[in-house]
């Protein structure tokens, strides 16, 4: 057993990148209860630092695989969600614009529940007791209030400063963590979200 163990294993530390390791180190294991364990304990040795090496090769290709998960797929619907909450924010003010106050929360729900997040959600008003409010979406788990929520804020600017209508706007990007809102007319508004 050990000399089998310490053969596979040095044979796959040589010529398979360590993949026969893992069984080279079982097999001198085993090999280890024999009187004669020389070669098991060679074998156990480089079966260990072969199985090492496997397991480092797979770590890096999966923290690999993810890497480009995220910046492949989750970073540009992050950047979507952002432009999302920007427009439900602008609904809520157009709609203090037009009527002096917040809506209430079921009212202000109903307000931005046609907006959807780039992860196939509806997002949430959420109105504060010293007149701010927030929009939140339930960030790619699909659930509300964990670490991964995306939310935006409304700031003094946005208390201040009259904003065009939804229908009436074009939307910048939401990478400077602002939104400007331009109307047809000669006068322009800024209304800025803080994240």
């Amino acid at each position: 057993m050990g000399a089998w163990g310490f053969g596979i294993s040095l044979f796959g530390l040589l010529f398979t990148f360590g993949l026969l390791c893992p069984l080279g180190f079982l097999i001198s294991f085993f090999g280890m209860f024999s009187p004669k364990r020389g070669l098991a304990m060679a074998g156990l040795i480089l079966g260990g630092l072969g199985s090492l090496f496997v397991a480092a090769g797979i770590g890096t290709l999966a923290i690999a695989a993810n890497t480009f998960h995220h910046y492949r797929v989750e970073v540009p619907k992050i950047a979507k969600t952002h432009d999302v909450l920007n427009t439900a924010c602008v609904e809520i003010e157009t709609y203090r614009q037009e009527n002096g106050n917040l809506p209430e929360g079921i009212e202000g729900n109903k307000l931005v529940l046609k907006f959807e997040d780039a992860f196939g959600n509806s997002v949430r008003y959420e109105p504060e007791d010293n007149g701010n409010y927030g929009i939140r979406s339930a960030g790619l788990d699909g659930k509300f209030d964990t670490d991964d929520d995306l939310r935006v804020l409304n700031s003094q600017e946005g208390l201040v400063h009259q904003i065009a209508t939804p229908n009436r706007a074009s939307y910048h990007s939401p990478r400077h963590d602002s939104y400007r809102g331009h109307s047809h007319q000669q006068h322009s508004h800024q209304l800025t979200c803080r994240w």
